[in-house]
């Protein structure tokens, strides 16, 4: 049973950090500096059913998505957003077939935040990693911070290039036409969007794409891209977001802030 649950954990983590999502981050800030931040997660019906299988396995503790929103991985993730930042709510979601989870995280002084985009979801991977496997190495991502001051915001997004945590610069794989097809079929479900929101109103924002009270951040409708094979392997060879801003201006299905720091007024 055990060796059967392992396997089948490996194929989920296959799943889960290559495509058969649907993630969205929303940051609420008020003029006064508190909010809200907001993660969902939606997984597809594949990978939602491969879920219902291990929890049958190995019980409640072994539901991937109860360890999503779990108590004290949750407080765990608010603990690296910043001094001050809690849990305020914690839910499964069911649609369509497809599962996932949203949590809302509460703030009193955005300048305090420190927000990863995906970092409670690559929390909640290493959570179901089958035990024996090693650590793969990733880039470390520096988080986004605020400086909120007299009603105007400065959020700074570093762009630096990809490294390891040793460091060292990742190389670009090369992307042949076996892998390219490959990615075609894998993306076609993937969706990731980070936004900003200012119930008060933005009176005036340098952001690349603000509409109404909402600044976009990033958004990747992969179904959208996967449909070129051009571009889709464009943009897998793009590792700057300011050069895939440049090189995908207008094209439907992505949205990525070209600047690394941006204002906004709030109204």
């Amino acid at each position: 049973m055990k060796k059967l649950f392992a396997t089948l954990s490996a194929a989920l983590l296959a799943l889960l950090s290559s495509s058969c999502l649907d993630h969205e981050a929303t940051i609420t800030i008020n003029k006064d500096g508190s909010g809200t931040i907001t993660e969902q997660t939606l997984f597809s019906a594949e990978a939602s059913a491969m879920m219902e299988q291990m929890a049958g396995l190995g019980g409640e503790g072994q539901d991937p998505l109860a360890k999503m929103i779990d108590a004290e991985a949750t407080a765990a993730s608010a603990k690296k957003m910043g001094e001050g930042v809690e849990v305020e709510k914690a839910e499964k979601i069911d649609k369509d077939g497809r599962k996932g989870g949203r949590v809302t995280y509460k703030f009193k002084d955005i300048n305090k935040v420190k927000f990863v985009m995906g970092g409670s979801m690559a929390d909640a991977g290493k959570s179901m990693q089958p035990p024996g496997l090693p650590e793969e190495k990733k880039p470390e991502q520096k988080p986004i911070t605020f400086k909120l001051e007299d009603g105007k915001l400065t959020l700074t997004n570093p762009q630096d290039k990809p490294v390891t945590a040793d460091g060292e610069k990742l190389e670009k794989p090369e992307i042949d036409e076996q892998q390219l097809a490959m990615a075609q079929g894998m993306f076609k479900d993937m969706r990731m969007a980070l936004k900003v929101q200012f119930p008060g109103g933005i009176q005036e924002s340098d952001a690349d794409h603000v509409a109404g009270n909402t600044i976009t951040l990033a958004e990747m409708e992969f179904a959208k891209l996967v449909s070129d094979p051009a571009k889709l392997k464009k943009l897998m060879e793009l590792d700057d977001p300011a050069a895939a801003a440049k090189a995908f201006k207008g094209v439907d299905g992505l949205k990525v802030e070209s600047k690394e720091t941006i204002s906004v007024t709030l109204k």
